[in-house]
């Protein structure tokens, strides 16, 4: 997708979606400025546009990295339903030996966990309704933290290392939308 920004009656871009997150963090561009891409057909203040807001909520809430978070963002939006959204996107703590982190991904239909390994990525999905319960564990030490899902086959997921506001965010959100 290629965007175009609007400031201050110049047009800058076009921009992807990780290139337009970085120069707003860098503060090159405003959520007041003006944005067009193909499928949105005429411009638009930034944070009135669903697609970017969701990404540049989720890349700026509990401090996630905005790269990470706009790669999966895209990802993850090309296999979404017609009426799904992303709720939320978190991401593990950076570890040394791993190239990324593993994600927990929200949306209103379903839990999805992508995950890195060896192979490449790797996408678990739940439907909210095979869900069964979510807990959470926070310890102080070196384990850290545990978001974990059971499914109704009694399939355990989990996912460790979530920093803590962004694991109560989805704890949060995923016992919403349990219910």
């Amino acid at each position: 997708m290629e965007i175009f920004v609007s400031k201050e009656n110049r047009q800058h871009g076009p921009f992807d979606l990780d290139q337009l997150l970085a120069l707003l963090n860098e503060g090159q561009f405003h959520r007041r400025d003006l944005v067009y891409y193909q499928a949105l057909g005429h411009w638009h203040p930034l944070d009135e546009v669903f697609e970017l807001e969701e990404a540049l909520q989720h890349a700026m809430d509990e401090g996630q990295e905005p790269e990470i978070i706009a790669e999966v963002y895209q990802q993850v939006a090309q296999i979404l339903g017609r009426h799904e959204h992303i709720f939320y996107i978190a991401h593990q703590k950076p570890r040394l030996l791993k190239s990324r982190p593993d994600c927990v991904v929200l949306t209103n239909e379903r839990l999805l966990i992508l995950r890195q390994n060896l192979g490449g990525l790797r996408l678990e999905d739940h439907l909210w309704r095979d869900v069964l319960s979510v807990s959470v564990e926070m310890a102080e030490d070196l384990l850290g933290t545990t978001f974990s899902v059971l499914d109704r086959n009694d399939h355990l997921v989990q996912i460790y290392d979530l920093p803590k506001a962004q694991l109560e965010k989805v704890c949060q959100l995923a016992q919403e939308m349990r219910n």
